[in-house]
């Protein structure tokens, strides 16, 4: 897919796997132009690299006639006026996964899929083959501080990748190493049910030429007769690489790592909770069958920083604020343990912003649990993601959820305006305030953390 002086075009550019994608291909010598509704930092990054960047959907935008093909986002439709005019061409028109195949069969790819956890495995992966020389290439599902950017084309044999598995095109991946960090119940409006979302990870770690399976998941442990090379990974006591002696401080995590019962090393990791262990474990896990000694890999994650919008300090100055991209109840619920193990006798304020219409119509109940560690918990309106609104789905399936599950203190606030009022109001020395979405939530802690640096906030 990689041919300098190739000629792709990218439908719905702004987003972390496409722009990854374009920035890797351009990196390759491929000319690259590009549309989306809106500019954002991926897209202002691509046209510094010298990717041509369109905002808004033209028929024009396809009019160049030395162009070899279309790549479309997932999110974009076949009525679409660029895929049209593609099609009307005869021209190639490539959804963003099966580009990737197209990519991957040139290196020995290393692919994480999973429920979530997936960014930041990726990245960790990314960080330990880069500190040991292996100049790996990498796509990651968000922009990471520590590898200066979500995307990079390396000169060495692996190439690291982030697998989406919401719209099911994934099992078109053959990767040499599949990670599987766990399997919740999402994106059922693709699998319908969830024995079908099982059954299609189960098949794509079958696929893999080697795995890596975080066994503390119940779903990924009940897979692992399917697959007994696999290399298993976790706190589990049947784990092949396993965590002990844990200790949580604040932002920072240590533990020992053991293979096979043998103590190898010690990780000092920057990342808070017991979900971020089982993340370094399946790193340092797939490094191991990658070649990487475990106690190299160990000490490179002394180095690791978090992706954009993964535990997000914003602000630490007798209040903390952090956003976070967590949306599905297990994330939230691992977040909020995470912040009651490192940080002691601090009021948990969490702002809860709901994604999509259809993800709370199949599993709105399924969030009042994860809310059990917070004091305060605020839930807005939802994000519609490009979604239509449906009759009779609104956020108060959650707030509902919310109160039966917690004991709590719960504000229902629609607007993002009117929750960053209240903050202002409510917050208090010691407050441990965090923001949950994959929306648009962050500019809410965003705005208050400056609001906090201004010095206009006055306890009483």
């Amino acid at each position: 897919m990689i041919e300098a002086g190739k000629r792709y075009h990218f439908v719905g550019i702004g987003g972390a796997g496409m722009s990854g994608l374009a920035a890797v291909m351009l990196a390759g010598g491929v000319r690259i132009s590009g549309s989306d509704l809106r500019e954002n930092d991926a897209t202002r990054r691509l046209a510094r690299a010298g990717a041509k960047i369109y905002l808004g959907h033209d028929a024009r935008h396809i009019a160049d006639p030395g162009l070899n093909g279309v790549i479309v986002s997932s999110a974009i439709d076949e009525g679409n006026v660029e895929v049209q005019a593609a099609r009307a061409r005869d021209l190639p028109v490539v959804h963003r996964l099966h580009a990737l195949g197209r990519l991957l069969s040139g290196y020995r790819s290393i692919g994480v899929t999973g429920t979530h956890g997936k960014t930041t495995t990726t990245a960790m992966i990314a960080t330990i083959l880069r500190a040991v020389g292996m100049d790996p290439s990498y796509l990651v599902g968000a922009y990471c501080p520590g590898l200066h950017g979500n995307s990079y084309l390396g000169s060495g044999e692996y190439f690291v990748t982030e697998v989406d598995e919401s719209d099911g095109l994934f099992l078109s991946l053959h990767p040499t190493i599949g990670v599987l960090n766990n399997i919740g119940r999402d994106h059922l409006t693709t699998y319908c049910t969830f024995a079908a979302i099982k059954e299609s990870f189960a098949r794509y770690i079958q696929q893999s030429e080697k795995a890596v399976l975080s066994i503390d998941d119940p779903n990924v442990y009940s897979l692992a007769h399917l697959t007994p090379d696999a290399l298993t990974v976790g706190l589990h006591p049947e784990a092949e690489l396993r965590a002990a002696g844990i200790v949580h401080h604040r932002f920072h995590t240590r533990f020992d790592v053991l293979h096979r019962g043998r103590r190898l090393a010690t990780v000092h990791l920057p990342a808070p909770g017991d979900h971020n262990v089982r993340n370094a474990l399946s790193a340092i896990g797939t490094a191991y069958l990658a070649g990487v000694p475990i106690p190299a890999a160990a000490a490179a994650l002394s180095e690791f920083q978090l992706p954009q919008r993964r535990f997000q300090l914003l602000e630490e100055n007798g209040v903390t604020v952090v956003d976070d991209y967590a949306h599905l109840p297990e994330e939230i619920e691992a977040t909020l343990h995470a912040i009651r193990d490192g940080w002691e006798r601090r009021r948990i304020v969490a702002i809860f912003q709901p994604h999509r219409y259809t993800r709370t119509q199949t599993i709105g109940p399924e969030f009042g649990a994860a809310f059990r560690q917070a004091d305060t918990v605020v839930i807005t309106s939802i994000y519609p993601a490009n979604e239509r609104p449906i009759p009779g789905v609104s956020s108060r399936a959650i707030v509902e959820a919310v109160a039966q599950e917690t004991t709590a203190d719960l504000y229902f606030i629609r607007s993002k305006d009117e929750v960053l009022s209240f903050l202002k109001r409510y917050i208090a020395p010691r407050d441990f305030i965090i923001s949950f979405g994959a929306g648009d939530i962050w500019t809410v802690t965003e705005e208050l953390s400056c609001f906090l640096k201004e010095g206009r906030f006055c306890p009483a």
